[in-house]
């Protein structure tokens, strides 16, 4: 049974189809035949017609008309009532029927055209039934008035054959929805749910179960195979950046001595600069593409005292950064990673701004970190752009500032992502750029999941952090 099972799991969901759907209807077949040979009892219309024939034919026979009496009260007594008419009571109590009564037009079919036969309405006693009219050879009319149709027994045949015509077309279209909801459909969600929240660089070589039908397993097979591909393309990329950033440094090292040794001081000066910048774009990819930003735990620290050591920091080599917000507020981050964030924000805001001041709010649903500077700003067309690794605003905020790879805010980007929150870019009145950090708790962070704002950052519902 188990090895029946495994092929028949494991086999084409075109054979699993085509099995769901064939099986069962011969099944029902097979049943319907067994059921009509163990049959052995006349339909009710048949028997109700064979019955009316015989009568017939024993009234034609009898040669007194005590015989015939005695025929039509044996008749009567057993359920078919039969009276004689003569032709002018027949002409007077009998009428073409217009009534829909399938049991007695089903008589009057299986009677075939033995007899001269016909479906009437008789009208006794102030009342009209249906009957049927047999016309004897001497003119005379036997009106022939069946009971009804007994009810049938609940296991009787003709309701079991009509169950089986409703199983027959109901109990494929169940088993095949079963099939679709659970062989098919749930290995695809559950696909769906684990390369939603799949890490590029982090988790199984091979995520996904590979079994099932042949063609999920095969699904399967090509997503493992693709995430490895993928696995290997970050970690080649990542050895490449960091074999170039490591045989860059040792001859950035030597310019630097031999500019340092250098008598010219604008020349000096200059060779320095560009040595930095270049030194500062390293360090910026080197900072884009390291691993401990996704693997860094979250913990509880104290928000404000995170922020205010920030602006602390770049006070103190005399640039206008301030912090605005309340003086204790207990959140769950990773520490590192906002740091690095918010550090991002307030170093470009410096770049291009005479003041920065980064705000904090508690909101019902979370938290919120502002980042605002009075600089040239960003324009809306480019927003959706200057969050893509490598793209410069040049006409917008990079004129004359030190270069870089433009990865600053995609670095931002990735650690608010990390967090379940959003980043959004806003316009600060009267001129200045404001940087908005929605942050989630952790619990609200893990039940977003993968879902996305239209900005196609994570998004979710967050709850209110704890105040200390």
């Amino acid at each position: 049974m188990s090895r029946w099972r495994s092929l028949f799991l494991c086999g084409s969901i075109r054979r699993q189809i085509l099995f769901l759907a064939i099986t069962p209807v011969l099944a029902m077949v097979m049943i319907a035949s067994l059921l009509h040979s163990a049959e052995n009892k006349a339909p009710y219309a048949s028997k109700v017609a064979i019955r009316i024939q015989m009568v017939t034919a024993q009234f034609a026979a009898a040669t007194t008309p005590e015989a015939a009496a005695a025929i039509m009260a044996a008749t009567s007594a057993t359920g078919l009532k039969v009276e004689r008419l003569t032709p002018e009571a027949a002409r007077a109590e009998l009428a073409p029927s217009d009534s829909d009564d399938c049991d007695v037009f089903d008589i009057r079919k299986a009677m075939g055209t033995s007899l001269d036969a016909e479906v009437v309405r008789r009208m006794a006693s102030g009342s009209t039934v249906d009957a049927i009219a047999v016309r004897l050879a001497d003119g005379a009319t036997l009106a022939f008035m069946p009971d009804p149709r007994p009810p049938l027994p609940l296991l009787h045949p003709e309701r079991i054959f009509f169950a089986i015509k409703i199983l027959i077309i109901v109990l494929p279209m169940l088993l095949l929805s079963i099939y679709a909801g659970s062989i098919i459909m749930a290995p695809l969600t559950r696909f769906a749910r684990e390369a939603q929240a799949l890490s590029p660089d982090e988790g199984p070589d091979r995520p996904f179960e590979e079994g099932g039908p042949r063609e999920i397993s095969a699904l399967a097979r090509a997503l493992n195979d693709m995430r490895t591909r993928i696995r290997e393309m970050i970690d080649g990329r990542t050895r490449m950046v960091r074999a170039i950033s490591h045989d860059l440094r040792t001859p950035l090292t030597r310019l630097r001595m031999r500019a340092e040794r250098s008598t010219d001081e604008k020349l000096r000066d200059a060779m320095l600069t560009d040595i930095s910048r270049i030194d500062a774009m390293i360090e910026e990819t080197l900072t884009y593409l390291q691993r401990d930003v996704a693997t860094e735990t979250k913990t509880r620290v104290d928000l404000p005292s995170l922020l205010q050591t920030i602006c602390h920091d770049f006070a103190n080599a005399d640039l206008q950064v301030s912090y605005e917000g309340p003086a204790r507020l207990a959140f769950d981050c990773k520490p590192q990673a906002l740091v690095r964030a918010v550090t991002n924000l307030v170093d470009n805001g410096v770049k291009f701004a005479g003041v920065v001041v980064v705000q904090l709010e508690a909101l019902p649903d979370g938290v919120s970190i502002e980042v605002a500077d009075d600089g040239p700003g960003i324009p809306k067309e480019l927003r959706a752009k200057v969050v893509e690794p490598f793209f410069k605003a040049d006409a917008s905020r990079a004129s004359g500032a030190p270069g870089g790879f433009g990865l600053g805010l995609s670095i931002v980007q990735e650690i608010v992502a990390g967090h379940g929150g959003t980043m959004t870019l806003l316009d600060r009145a009267p001129r200045g750029l404001v940087v908005r950090l929605d942050l989630p708790p952790p619990a609200a962070a893990s039940a977003s999941g993968a879902r996305t704002d239209s900005r196609g950052s994570p998004a979710g519902q967050m709850a209110s952090p704890l105040r200390i």
